[in-house]
């Protein structure tokens, strides 16, 4: 039975603060649908830490994939480690994945500006994935896609998208239009999406919950579009960011 040292426990417990992942260049990856979904998609990973309160017959077989160092500890240490009230029973360490720009312009890239919430940040990484959105950009004024409530959003959607995280969201705007990619906002004046025509290769902004897209992406953006909502409603003001997405999403790749 393979130990960790209690250097490697305290490493681990570290992941849920953003400067010690972006530092080590490791994050935190919990459950058993989503480690097995990162070893899966060959994702790197470090090490895998296994407790008594796993119940999955198939974990046994952890023991036996070439190359994975796998950790059984107490359901206590799990617990240390764990970012949720109730531990998975199971953890891994999980390299970040490289940005990608080396794999040429993608047909349909969502851009997240702003947009704070981490369940909204899972959710979108989720959709995009399951619609075939080729890859996920994330502004830094957005949450960090490997935090652990974002990555547990995605129910492994994190690795069927390419995640890119440019430091100025501008100057990304202005590199993607240089190299002939359309720019679109989404916005409650913008054109119909029903009647949306866009080609690819483009890029949806979705902004912030409570601001939008941020002016200065806005300015330079092609155009907009708009989720049309009945008439006469009074209490709805906005659909959530997550909803708003999915539903441009679904519009934007079946053309």
């Amino acid at each position: 039975m393979a130990i960790p040292t209690a250097r490697q426990l305290k490493n681990a417990a570290g992941l849920d603060r953003r400067k010690n992942r972006e530092a080590s260049g490791h994050f935190l990856v919990e459950g058993w649908r989503s480690v097995t979904a990162a070893i899966d998609a060959g994702a790197s990973v470090a090490h895998v830490f296994r407790s008594p309160s796993l119940v999955v017959p198939e974990a046994a077989s952890l023991n036996q994939l070439n190359g994975l160092t796998v950790f059984d500890i107490s359901d206590r240490e799990m617990a240390r480690i764990s970012s949720v009230a109730t531990a998975p029973g199971i953890s891994a360490v999980v390299r970040i994945p490289e940005s990608g720009h080396e794999k040429g312009t993608p047909n349909r890239t969502l851009f997240l500006d702003g947009v704070q919430d981490p369940g909204n940040v899972g959710t979108l990484i989720r959709t995009a994935a399951w619609l075939g959105i080729d890859c996920v950009a994330l502004g830094r004024e957005s949450a960090d896609p490997f935090s652990p409530k974002v990555v547990r959003s995605t129910m492994g959607g994190i690795w069927d998208v390419r995640i890119e995280r440019p430091e100025n969201s501008v100057d990304w705007i202005r590199q993607a239009l240089d190299g002939g990619v359309s720019v679109w906002v989404a916005d409650m004046n913008g054109e119909d999406v029903g009647s949306w025509q866009v080609e690819t290769p483009s890029v949806l902004v979705i902004g912030s919950e409570a601001h939008g897209v941020s002016d200065a992406v806005r300015r330079l953006a092609t155009g907009a579009v708009s989720i049309p909502g009945s008439q006469g409603r009074k209490g709805v003001e906005s659909l959530n960011a997550a909803v708003a997405g999915a539903i441009i999403m679904s519009h934007w790749a079946s053309r």
